[in-house]
């Protein structure tokens, strides 16, 4: 059964058996608990944890909602038919709070899952569902030594340059705010509200990295470093000095900073050749293997109250 557990119990689990997936811990729960209502659910099986659920709250209108579960839930592999079961458990705990739909996203160890099975929508991405991640088994010089060699170039050009990098911090914040706001406006992506990041730095699993060129801040990058995985959350650069390669320093010290923190691996976080063609073949050149994840999937409490919030959405995102 589903039911309320200790958060640093929580963390454990999702250390061992979630490749410590970030979005599924508490630290970015404290993140999300600034703006929305969470929960952690624990399931257990004859006494033992098996899942561990973090749930988001968010509002639909009126006194209706939705909860989510961001690269969760976390799920025993070797449980493989248990799924039926933790989807038929929470139905009670979801319909006492007036939710619609579960959101969730299963991690990549679930790829061969047949989740239409269990009358799963499958949905929009929410988080990426290809991503590139980076083994740091070797040394720096090793990882160094295996990037393309042209992005191995650009970050000895940064270097040579005279960019340099630096940890920073919430005193940094209007920098960031206002290379975010460039890179939106230049790239064509939607930011989201300015205290969401603010939110970010102050967490102390989040580190802020700024590359400076004669005191200009040239590119900024936000990192999560949570159990033994690495991040990049955000990046943003401004227009000038691009010739600099100001990114690719930034990105290399963050790769360092994670072998040095002892992280096992280091998350690139989306790629998509279609999607997003120019920063995927950034992410590229630094290594590492493609990982896949089975999607974003609904699980509605009533299909009809589902169908008609599908039909609304539609129609609102036709409209806008």
């Amino acid at each position: 059964m589903w039911q309320i557990i200790d958060s640093l119990e929580a963390d454990d689990f999702v250390k061992h058996y979630g490749a410590s997936e970030f979005l599924q811990s508490s630290a970015w729960l404290d993140i999300q608990r600034q703006f929305y209502s969470v929960e952690t659910l624990g399931y257990y099986l004859d006494k033992e944890l098996m899942s561990v659920a973090r749930l988001i709250r968010r509002p639909l209108g009126g006194r209706f909602c939705y909860y989510y579960s961001p690269r969760g839930p976390i799920v025993r592999k070797t449980h493989y038919n248990l799924w039926p079961q933790l989807i038929k458990d929470l139905g009670p705990w979801l319909k006492e709070r007036r939710a619609l739909f579960w959101r969730l996203e299963p991690g990549s160890n679930w790829l061969d899952y047949d989740f239409a099975s269990l009358g799963f929508y499958h949905g929009p991405d929410i988080q990426p569902s290809e991503t590139r991640v980076l083994s740091l088994d070797s040394s720096p010089e090793e990882l160094f030594s295996r990037m393309h060699p042209k992005t191995r170039y650009n970050i000895r050009l940064a270097s040579k340059r005279g960019v340099t990098v630096r940890r920073a911090g919430p005193q940094d914040f209007a920098s960031l705010w206002s290379l975010l706001l460039l890179t939106s406006q230049r790239d064509n992506f939607h930011l989201h509200r300015r205290e969401y990041y603010l939110a970010l730095i102050n967490s102390p699993a989040i580190e802020l990295l700024l590359a400076e060129y004669h005191g200009q801040v040239l590119a900024a990058g936000i990192f999560a470093y949570w159990g033994d995985t690495a991040i990049y959350l955000h990046g943003a650069s401004g227009n000038e000095h691009r010739e600099l390669m100001a990114p690719y320093l930034v990105q290399w010290q963050a790769i360092q900073l994670a072998y040095e923190l002892g992280a096992r691996r280091y998350d690139l976080f989306g790629t998509s050749s279609q999607k997003w063609p120019g920063i995927t073949r950034f992410k590229q050149g630094f290594g590492g293997e493609i990982v896949h994840y089975p999607g974003t999937f609904d699980w509605p409490l009533s299909k009809w109250n589902y169908n008609i919030y599908a039909t609304l959405r539609q129609w609102r995102r036709k409209k806008h």
